[in-house]
């Protein structure tokens, strides 16, 4: 997204830096043409990402997740690493 020189400089003045602002934009909540980030959404979002984190930390220790897929029908899945290609072969 580009910003103005204005928006540059008022970054740099409250130590504010894209990292932050992008956090903004994607977990904040819209507010007319305003996008708030305020302690109750980064409270929500930290939930959120430590609900993500703990289901990464599962599917790597299956081995990785493979979800097979046609078009928008989900057809199977398995432990990535329980994939024999012998066994396609035969």
């Amino acid at each position: 997204m580009q910003t103005t020189t204005h928006m540059d400089t008022r970054m740099n003045q409250r130590g504010i830096n894209k990292e932050l602002i992008n956090l903004a934009l994607e977990y904040g909540e819209p507010k007319g043409d305003k996008t708030v980030l305020g302690r109750k959404e980064c409270h929500d979002a930290m939930q959120q990402l430590r609900r993500e984190l703990k289901a990464l930390e599962r599917a790597m220790s299956k081995g990785g997740i493979t979800v097979v897929s046609d078009g928008e029908v989900l057809i199977t899945t398995y432990r990535t690493d329980s994939f024999s290609s012998p066994t396609v072969k035969k």
